[in-house]
């Protein structure tokens, strides 16, 4: 875990850096890249959430793991585990069924539900995955990191990518609604639309175009790191390929917020702002399972000797 503090760190600085650079350059990089049919960018808007909310479904799959150990922990215990892996495949069905034929995705090309059917499918295949990588686990305090991991990713979503989070706060127009309506104009992230209520009148649109920062789908597609942070504590053999594995997650986030300014939903500095608040609740999270004895004494062979 202490090996992933300097790399947690500086992709916490890479996204510090595009939001200073986004502060200055949001508006002539979007007019450059955006547009508001691209469809790699919606493509792979749709495909993101599945992928990243894939790590939060394998750890459904790894408490459903822990509640099949009668004899390893009491009733209760193990029914709040159950309860656990129910709700978080719940949430990740919630988050993901909405984005591939709903105001991110390819609007009106099918039905709702379809999106939800296929958000569901994609988050059994992941909890399956997470059951069978986490069936052998034999650390005794494998739900401590899973309540951490969990935390990461609750915290970060409340703050960057909820509805009830800073969306809501600053209600920063997306560029695609200042492409398709001649009233609504270019924001800095840090100047609230105050009169957003009113042109959602009078163009008869939803808040969603109102919600720009910072973005929800990076956020999402940065959790594909904690596998990389936390799996080498439940597993030791991935400890070879921790650091490249981190390396290609970030390079997947960076990936998608790319494709979410391809795709007009998205400013530099809405998508570097949702990676700086993962990135920073990751390196809080490392930290607390660095100064926990019952997460680090199993796995230290030098101590148990």
């Amino acid at each position: 875990m202490k090996n992933m503090r300097i790399p947690i760190l500086i992709s916490l600085g890479i996204a510090i850096v595009g939001v200073i650079l986004g502060s200055f350059f949001d508006l002539q990089l979007s007019q450059a890249v955006a547009s508001r049919t691209n469809t790699f960018g919606l493509a792979v808007s749709v495909v993101a959430p599945l992928i990243g909310f894939g790590t939060l479904a394998i750890l459904a799959g790894g408490f459903f793991v822990l509640f099949r150990r009668k004899e390893q922990y009491k009733t209760g215990l193990r029914v709040f585990f159950l309860i656990m892996a129910i709700a978080i495949y719940g949430i990740g069905v919630y988050f993901t069924g909405d984005e591939f034929f709903g105001p991110n995705g390819f609007v009106g090309a099918a039905p709702r539900f379809v999106g939800f059917l296929i958000s569901a499918v994609g988050a059994a295949a992941f909890a399956v995955l997470g059951y069978f990588l986490f069936r052998n686990v034999t650390h005794p305090n494998a739900w401590v990191i899973f309540l951490i991991w969990t935390a990461i990713v609750g915290l970060a979503l409340l703050i960057a990518a909820s509805p009830i989070g800073l969306k809501i706060i600053f209600h920063r127009p997306r560029y695609r609604a200042v492409v398709d309506y001649p009233d609504i104009v270019f924001h800095q992230w840090w100047q609230p639309c105050k009169n957003y209520k009113d042109l959602m009148t009078q163009y008869s649109i939803t808040s969603e175009e109102f919600k720009s920062f910072p973005s929800g789908h990076t956020t999402e597609a940065y959790m594909c790191v904690l596998p990389a942070v936390f799996l080498p504590l439940l597993k030791p053999e991935f400890r070879k390929v921790q650091i490249w594995s981190f390396v290609l997650a970030v390079a997947f986030a960076w990936f998608v917020a790319f494709a979410r300014i391809l795709a007009a939903a998205h400013y530099l500095s809405d998508v570097s702002f949702g990676m700086s608040v993962i990135a920073l609740v990751t390196f809080i999270g490392n930290e607390v399972a660095i100064r926990m004895k019952s997460v680090q004494l199993p796995l230290e062979p030098e101590r148990a000797e």
